[in-house]
């Protein structure tokens, strides 16, 4: 829980990029709704994302494309069983009260992450994200994935599908930026942020290109960690 005595920092000069996925929720659920939906036929997908072979963007797209589930069904897979990390409530409050500029940036679906918050109550953010659309633009499968027009080009994402295309869009003179993340899509934006929280396999891509990084388990310890690195950076209170 977050210290309601603590002393106020002024966060104003804060620009927070959060991952959804696996990052504000406890696990990765948009893999639990492609494995109900789908069996294994995503893993190969996954994996050779992984390897880098191809990026993220198009892995998530070949992904929904083997959904045959009406669309409702797929974002109640996404967002229904899906928990908060521990302590984010709390966190995001904190950072809000703060002045930070606090923006929701993910791969997934946008239809799930507002259901998702609806059902916590959290406070709104913006929320930069994709869309489930029908390819042949009717109203159901073959599913694919439209994603948010500020993602920008990037060599290793592929073009329209990189997170550091918000970065940039958003980051103003004199801002830091915290950028908490799980997955590959991730790794772009940390590269050009200021402070870095991860887990999974975002902490071990940092590891691999010598990224600082604190590691994410639970936002009441990030919240302590982030507020003791603004106050080295000379910023807070």
């Amino acid at each position: 829980m977050v210290d309601p005595s603590a002393p106020h920092h002024d966060l104003s000069r804060l620009l927070v990029l959060l991952d959804y996925d696996g990052t504000i929720t406890d696990h990765e659920y948009n893999e639990r709704a492609l494995q109900l939906l789908t069996g294994d036929a995503w893993r190969p997908f996954e994996e050779a994302a992984r390897r880098g072979e191809i990026g993220h963007a198009e892995c998530l797209d070949r992904q929904v494309g083997l959904v045959t589930a009406h669309k409702d069904e797929l974002v109640a897979a996404n967002s229904d069983p899906a928990q908060l990390t521990p302590g984010f409530d709390g966190f995001l409050r904190w950072l809000l009260d703060g002045g930070a500029r606090v923006n929701v940036v993910s791969a997934g679906f946008r239809e799930g992450i507002e259901r998702f918050w609806r059902r916590y109550g959290l406070p709104p953010v913006p929320v930069f994200a994709s869309e489930i659309v029908s390819r042949d633009g009717g109203e159901g499968p073959p599913w694919g994935v439209r994603f948010n027009p500020l993602l920008g080009d990037c060599e290793r994402c592929g073009p329209a599908s990189c997170k550091t295309g918000i970065l940039r869009a958003l980051r103003q003179d004199g801002d830091l930026v915290a950028v908490f993340g799980d997955g590959v899509s991730d790794l772009c934006p940390a590269r050009e942020a200021d402070v870095v929280f991860a887990r999974t396999t975002l902490a071990a891509q940092c590891e691999r290109e010598g990224i600082a990084y604190h590691p994410l388990s639970d936002y009441d310890e990030a919240r302590r960690e982030l507020a003791a690195w603004l106050a080295s950076a000379g910023v807070g209170r």
